[in-house]
């Protein structure tokens, strides 16, 4: 995966997802325009159905303890179903533990934690916040706004991996923690090599811890408008820290997203990231908020990024989006 940037199967699932969705809210009798666009963008460009293989033959070897023949995998089996129905949730430590294999750590190190967790009882659900945990860290540590094709098209499968496991019944979807799995750390290793991740702690500004939270939301908000993402990210660790009502922080980042209005693509990243904050029950899931604030300031933008948010305020009178 090192050096290809086709890395598209983040946005084709949204998509998939928006399809679904706006069939649901208009009808699916007035939705056959929708499912033609829906259909057509899924079938175009790369699709990670070797990493489904994997994960198919991985529940053989690995949930089954069978091994693996030429013969391909065929449906479920009643053990792979049993898991589905699984409710335990991780602690700190195994969610640190999952973590670390998926983005520190070479295959199968991930692939071996995922399967342990499933088969000691944990909610596929629950593995899946951890591994949304996993892919904003990515975001988050990914420096250069050229550079987020990999980790912001790894974050949105697994939001929409969320979204699906929420819908859905589906009796194949756990091999899709697998694939989940792979393409944080394919996006991981990638960003590695390539020069591209900066850990760095994390900090708020100076004195911040004696301003309110509306105090800070200011500074935030201008930190995401001079596309400062370290500045930013300080200032949401900032309002963390003050104890303050997060949902203004998690309104503000939203607008804010929105307003950087030329590229839905890169839009649509902090929203995920922001809707998963809302469902992920990790306690670490102030990492969403930190990465959203992160990839808002520092993804790549395109001529007058705040053109569409300037004409909207002026329409509908809105003095706070001119």
């Amino acid at each position: 995966m090192l050096f290809n940037r086709s890395y598209t199967t983040g946005h084709k699932a949204y998509r998939a997802r928006s399809v679904v969705e706006i069939g649901n809210a208009v009808g699916w009798d007035n939705a056959h325009d929708v499912i033609y666009a829906g259909a057509l963008d899924i079938a175009v460009g790369p699709r990670w159905h070797s990493v489904y293989e994997m994960a198919c033959n991985v529940v053989t070897i690995f949930i089954e303890g069978k091994e693996v023949h030429a013969v391909p995998q065929a449906g479920t089996t009643e053990r792979e179903r049993a898991l589905l129905a699984h409710t335990g949730t991780l602690n700190e430590d195994e969610t640190d533990e999952l973590i670390d294999a998926l983005i520190r750590e070479h295959e199968p190190a991930y692939i071996e934690k995922i399967s342990a967790l499933l088969l000691a009882g944990k909610s596929p659900r629950r593995i899946i916040d951890a591994i949304q945990l996993a892919g904003a860290q990515v975001v988050l540590e990914t420096e250069g706004p050229n550079n987020f094709s990999m980790p912001q098209h790894t974050y949105e499968y697994c939001n929409t991996l969320g979204w699906f496991y929420d819908n859905f019944e589906h009796p194949q979807r756990l091999k899709l923690l697998y694939v989940a799995g792979s393409m944080v750390n394919q996006a991981a290793w990638n960003q590695r090599n390539s020069g591209w991740l900066k850990s760095d702690p994390i900090r708020a500004p100076s004195g911040a811890g004696r301003m309110s939270g509306n105090q800070i939301i200011e500074r935030l908000e201008t930190a995401l408008a001079a596309l400062d993402p370290a500045a930013a990210v300080a200032w949401t660790k900032a309002y963390l820290d003050s104890g303050e009502d997060r949902s203004l922080l998690v309104q503000r980042l939203a607008l804010m997203a929105a307003r950087f209005g030329n590229d839905p693509h890169n839009q649509e990243i902090p929203q995920c990231l922001l809707e998963d904050y809302a469902k992920n029950r990790c306690s670490d899931r102030d990492r969403l908020l930190l990465a959203s604030a992160h990839i808002s300031a520092a993804h790549r933008k395109y001529g007058d990024t705040f053109e569409a948010s300037r004409r909207f305020g002026e329409a509908m009178g809105l003095t706070e989006l001119q």
